[in-house]
């Protein structure tokens, strides 16, 4: 099996099985609903040279913040210089007075500020954790983010999601797996049969 993030086969592999949950987002007038189903159970690899540089990655993230805050960035810029065009006495003076149209760029510039300090602020919280964990740990947990990042995130319609097939969740109970997992009370009662069976055939 090749490695999900880079496609390479790889003798020392990460190896981890995952349940799909397919989730149905219904809006109508009565609000919104959700409609949910489990899917296979997907074996999935990722080999220990992506599995290493996601450490690297977590432990030095300034790449990591820099993407995650690029968009951001580019937000406050516009809103500054909105801010200013809207200021000059000579620009655009059909909209002198309009308070509305005057508080978008302070607006932009708040909201690409607080994107930043929320997406800086996870991102050191995930390096602190990671830092205090073991070296097994840190690759595993790394190994598994990869996955969750390359499986595929919709199948038409329906988003899907992945719960883990491990230790942590053979021995949660359904109403632990519904609540961690944002699941409908059936379909954890099913997820949780399903997982304690994969396991026992993994």
């Amino acid at each position: 099996m090749a490695c999900l993030e880079c496609k390479t086969d790889s003798p020392d592999a990460i190896s981890f099985r995952v349940l799909e949950v397919h989730t149905l987002h219904i809006r109508d007038f009565s609000g919104e609903r959700i409609i949910q189903a489990l899917g296979e159970l997907r074996d999935y690899e990722i080999c220990m040279a992506c599995a290493l540089e996601g450490v690297r990655a977590f432990l030095y993230p300034a790449k990591m913040i820099l993407r995650k805050c690029f968009g951001f960035l580019g937000l406050i810029l516009a809103g500054m210089i909105l801010t200013l065009l809207l200021t000059v006495n000579e620009s655009w003076p059909a909209l002198k007075g309009v308070f509305a149209v005057k508080a978008l760029g302070p607006l932009a510039v708040i909201v690409g500020m607080l994107g930043i300090f929320g997406n800086v602020r996870e991102i050191l919280r995930v390096r602190e954790s990671v830092s205090k964990m073991n070296h097994d740990e840190a690759v595993k947990y790394s190994a598994y983010n990869l996955i969750l990042k390359n499986a595929p995130k919709k199948f038409n319609d329906n988003d899907i999601t992945y719960i883990p097939v491990s230790k942590d969740t053979i021995n949660m109970s359904p109403s632990m797996l519904a609540e961690k997992y944002n699941l409908l009370p059936a379909i954890s009662v099913k997820a949780h049969e399903i997982i304690t069976g994969g396991a026992n055939n993994g």
